[in-house]
């Protein structure tokens, strides 16, 4: 029409282009907005150490507490964290510790002639605030934080006392699932290539009256 100005179409390749560009050219921005605190994620195998105590007596004249369990397993460890600082960080952790069975009456505790058999399994979660010392070529840090532990106790146990000893009593089966809160502390050490990581660590929990820990070899990735 007269006085009218027509606006030009863009052809779908064009305009297909400049949306790639333009979405190439913010994605550098958004990545390092991404990784502002140096986001990173790991994995570990560990080597644990399950323990706990439960000075409860054993109920149905039971003769007593099952007192200590310490029992070594294998476990695994995923780790999500941040690096705001340079010597400052924080991170969270899942890890499952495993599962023992004690048939020795004597690696229980006490209660030789009572207990016949027991297992323990722990597993949970724990947050930590993160130290790294200035040292060169590999990182050494230390952690502190709280840790959240489910400990599931099962046990057989042969009844004592006076009733037991004249009619006779069978063994009885004693469950218990207990979560509990308490100090976690850890150190270890990492060593960075790239985007990966290789990390070596300790780290000791308090869980059901007890502290079971660990030892633990993992890699990391840093979202550089």
């Amino acid at each position: 029409m007269p006085g009218s100005h027509a606006h030009p179409r863009i052809p779908r390749h064009i305009a297909t282009a400049a949306l790639l560009v333009a979405a190439l050219a913010v994605l550098p921005q958004a990545h390092a907005a991404t990784n502002l605190f140096n986001m990173y994620v790991g994995a570990a195998y560990a080597r644990s150490n399950l323990r706990a105590r439960d000075t409860n007596p054993l109920p149905f004249s039971g003769g007593g507490p099952l007192n200590s369990f310490d029992r070594s397993d294998s476990g695994y460890q995923f780790s999500l964290g941040v690096r705001g600082l340079e010597m400052l960080g924080a991170e969270v952790d899942y890890f499952d510790l495993g599962s023992g069975d004690v048939s020795n009456l004597a690696s229980v505790g006490g209660t030789a002639g009572v207990v016949s058999s027991a297992n323990v399994a722990q597993k949970g979660e724990a947050a930590f605030a993160m130290l790294y010392l200035p040292v060169p070529i590999v990182d050494i840090y230390l952690k502190a934080g709280v840790d959240r532990i489910n400990s599931n106790l099962n046990a057989s146990y042969l009844p004592s006392g006076v009733f037991c000893s004249v009619l006779g009593c069978a063994h009885q089966s004693l469950a218990t699932s207990r979560t509990t809160t308490g100090l976690a502390l850890g150190a270890g050490a990492q060593w960075q290539f790239g985007n990966w990581g290789l990390r070596a660590e300790y780290e000791r929990f308090t869980a059901y009256g007890s502290h079971p820990d660990l030892v633990s070899v993992g890699v990391i990735w840093t979202f550089l």
